[in-house]
């Protein structure tokens, strides 16, 4: 539900559970503390978003910045070139990880709270994820690569550990260390 959709008691609520959720967790936040923390009563909540699930659906949802929208941006900056392309997207997600109050990917957060893959919830933040997956194949996919789809995949698991290093050691250290390791991945992928 859009913004313009929800009412001010909605829009209260929704407030509320964009710092919630990512602070403290999805499912550590019951309807009843999202109610009292948005000083509305839980029917608001349900009308206005159905149910918890989709109001965890539209936080990824929001969470999310559109794969489609990455690719426009960096084609922009870096018309003429792929491999600078890539760089921007990494790089990107590397500023990210430092971010004051940075918490992790909150899509891969979500999956680990929600373990069984045909939840509402976790089915949102798996098909987002698999857009980013897309996002890095369309990325490395002009460059003159060996196997474009696993060094896409391979980017990936560096992104997600780079959003998990950063939370247990040193942000700082785990971006500079996502942007080093794709390009060291990416020069091992590349044809002479």
């Amino acid at each position: 539900m859009t913004s313009e959709g929800r009412t001010p008691a909605g829009q209260r609520v929704w407030d509320t559970v964009r710092e919630l959720f990512y602070r403290d967790g999805v499912r550590s936040c019951g309807v009843a503390e999202i109610a009292e923390r948005a000083g509305v009563g839980k029917p608001s909540i349900y009308r206005n978003f159905g149910s918890k699930d989709a109001l965890a659906v539209a936080y990824l949802h929001e969470k999310a910045v559109p794969a489609q929208e990455i690719l426009r941006d960096a084609r922009t900056a870096h018309p003429d070139d792929p491999r600078a392309r890539l760089r921007y997207v990494v790089a990107q997600i590397a500023d990210e990880i430092t971010a004051p109050g940075h918490r992790g990917c909150p899509l891969a957060n979500v999956v680990v709270e929600f373990p069984d893959r045909t939840h509402p919830v976790r089915e949102a933040a798996q098909a987002l994820k698999t857009e980013y997956l897309g996002l890095f194949t369309e990325l490395v996919s002009p460059l003159p690569v060996d196997d474009p789809d696993t060094l896409a995949y391979l980017i990936q698991t560096l992104v997600e550990g780079a959003h998990l290093t950063g939370q247990i050691f040193s942000p700082g250290r785990s971006a500079a260390a996502l942007v080093d390791a794709t390009d060291r991945l990416v020069d091992s992928y590349s044809r002479p």
